[in-house]
């Protein structure tokens, strides 16, 4: 039997981070499907369960998001395994959610989104409700676009140097340096 600080302890932690971290959009997605049915079929006033379900959603969002960053940053086998063969022509038709991700790094935009969030929350009778709903789903739709740019990311339009990126073309040398003379 392993001990907690063995090797195998070690691997079976980070495979149970690393599956999270590669199924955190999935599981974000989910999170936000059961804040929308909470708010739409509430749990009964003063039971345990009424108190924990809404902190366990904000638990499993903070967890998954933090975990879907991280994964980000890694190589994962899984992920490049479902890499589409035609890579740039499926990113040329998810345009759109390249646009609505690289908004994200627009502050005030976001900060306002934010607001919206929280204040449709406050929006009373049932077209509170709606408007709630429909700005709380909104955000599956900021989870895929996050998710298919970082798949496709090296076939952005908008992280290339024609959409203000940093990438820089690298000059192929000449085969044959000039001046050179065989012997």
């Amino acid at each position: 039997m392993a001990g907690a600080n063995s090797p195998e302890a070690a691997r079976s932690a980070g495979g149970a981070a690393a599956w999270w971290g590669h199924h955190s959009a999935k599981l974000l997605i989910a999170t936000i499907i059961g804040a929308i049915y909470l708010r739409i079929e509430p749990l009964p006033p003063g039971s345990m369960v009424s108190l924990l379900a809404p902190i366990a959603i904000m638990v499993l969002v903070v967890i998954s998001w933090l975990l879907i960053r991280a994964h980000s940053r890694r190589l994962c086998e899984a992920c490049m395994s479902a890499m589409p063969l035609n890579a740039a022509a499926v990113a040329a038709r998810n345009t759109r959610r390249f646009q609505v991700t690289h908004l994200g790094s627009n502050r005030p935009l976001v900060l306002a989104y934010f607001a919206v969030l929280v204040a449709s929350a406050f929006i009373p009778g049932t077209i509170g409700l709606v408007i709630w709903t429909a700005v709380q789903a909104s955000m599956i739709y900021l989870v895929l676009s996050y998710s298919s740019h970082r798949m496709l990311q090296p076939w952005c339009p908008l992280c290339s140097d024609n959409g203000g990126g940093n990438w820089k073309d690298v000059e192929t040398p000449d085969p044959v340096p000039q001046g050179y003379q065989p012997a």
